[in-house]
C-alpha cells in the first residue's frame, strides 16, 4: 500500500512538472511569434470604418486596423475613445489562430483653460489599466494585469470570440478586396434614378426618392452579395450578374427580380 502511495505521488508530481514546462513552452513560443509578427515590415493594411464594426458610435472617435503578411492576417489594432477614456486592444494570430490579447485603459489628462475651468484633454492619456491574454488551442492558459480597471468603462473579458468576430469582417474584406474596390461610390437604379445606393467600405446606404432609407452591413460569398441588419436577423442575397465601372446588375436570389445601376461617381 505504501509503495503503491509512493507511485501514485511520484506520478502526480512527474504529471503535474511536465505540464508546467509544456506551458511554459508555449508562452516563449508565443512571445517568439509575437516578435516574428512585430518584426515584418510589408504589412497589407486593411481597415474597417466605425460602422464596420460598432454597433453604436463611439464618444471620441474609434479605429480598427488588420495587418497582413502573407495573405494571412497577423495582428490586428483597435482603438475606441469613450467618453472618459481611450481603450486600446491589441490582437496577435499565428496560422489564423489567436495567441495574445494587449488591453489597455488609458484615461484622458485633465487641463485648464483661459477661465480657470478643467476639462478632458482628449489627445493625452495615460495607461491605468493593462491587462495581457495568451491563448493556445483557443484556451486563455495566462493573464497578467497591471493597475486598476475603471469603474466607468465596461471590461471586456470575452476576447476570443470578438477576435474571431474581427477577423471574420477583415478576411471578407481582404480577400474580397478587388470586389468591394469595384463596389464602392454611387449607383442609380436604371429604372428611377432618384433610387440609388452608396457603398462606403463594407457598409451599404439605400436611398429611395432621393431621401435615405436604411444602411446595411455587406459581405461577399463567391459571386453573392449578402445584405444585413446589423441588429436584427433580415439578410438579401444577390447574385453579382455584372460589375465594371459603369453598371453594377444584380439579382435578388430569393424574387429572382434583377436590378441594374449606373455608375453616378
Amino acid at each position: 500500500m505504501k509503495k503503491t502511495l509512493t507511485t501514485f505521488i511520484v506520478l502526480c508530481i512527474t504529471n503535474f512538472s511536465f505540464s508546467q514546462e509544456s506551458d511554459e513552452d508555449i508562452l516563449v513560443n508565443i512571445k517568439d511569434q509575437m516578435e516574428i509578427i512585430d518584426g515584418y515590415i510589408e504589412f497589407d493594411t486593411f481597415y474597417l470604418d466605425p460602422e464596420e464594426f460598432l454597433d453604436k458610435m463611439a464618444d471620441h472617435g474609434a479605429e480598427l486596423n488588420g495587418y497582413y503578411e502573407h495573405e494571412r492576417l497577423k495582428k490586428i489594432t483597435r482603438k475606441v475613445g469613450t467618453r472618459i477614456a481611450d481603450v486600446l486592444t491589441t490582437f496577435y494570430f499565428w496560422n489564423d489562430q489567436l495567441i495574445y490579447v494587449n488591453y489597455k485603459q488609458r484615461p484622458y489628462l485633465t487641463s485648464t483653460n483661459t477661465n480657470g475651468q478643467k476639462t478632458l484633454d482628449y489627445s493625452k492619456s495615460f495607461t491605468k489599466y493593462e491587462s495581457m491574454h495568451y491563448f493556445n488551442n483557443g484556451n486563455e492558459i495566462k493573464k497578467e494585469t497591471v493597475g486598476y480597471a475603471l469603474d466607468e468603462v465596461a471590461l471586456e473579458e470575452n476576447f476570443l470570440e470578438y477576435a474571431e468576430k474581427m477577423k471574420s469582417l477583415l478576411d471578407n474584406k481582404f480577400y474580397n478586396r478587388d470586389t468591394y474596390e469595384a463596389l464602392q461610390g454611387k449607383w442609380a437604379y436604371v429604372q428611377n434614378t432618384e433610387d440609388y445606393i452608396i457603398f462606403e467600405g463594407t457598409i451599404r446606404f439605400n436611398f429611395y426618392d432621393g431621401r435615405f432609407a436604411n444602411r446595411l452591413k455587406t459581405r461577399i460569398e463567391d459571386d453573392t452579395l449578402v445584405c444585413f441588419f446589423p441588429m436584427d436577423d433580415r439578410t438579401y442575397r444577390y447574385k453579382i450578374e455584372d460589375i465594371n465601372e459603369n453598371v453594377l446588375a444584380l439579382r435578388d436570389l430569393s424574387s429572382k427580380e434583377e436590378f441594374v445601376y449606373a455608375k453616378i461617381d
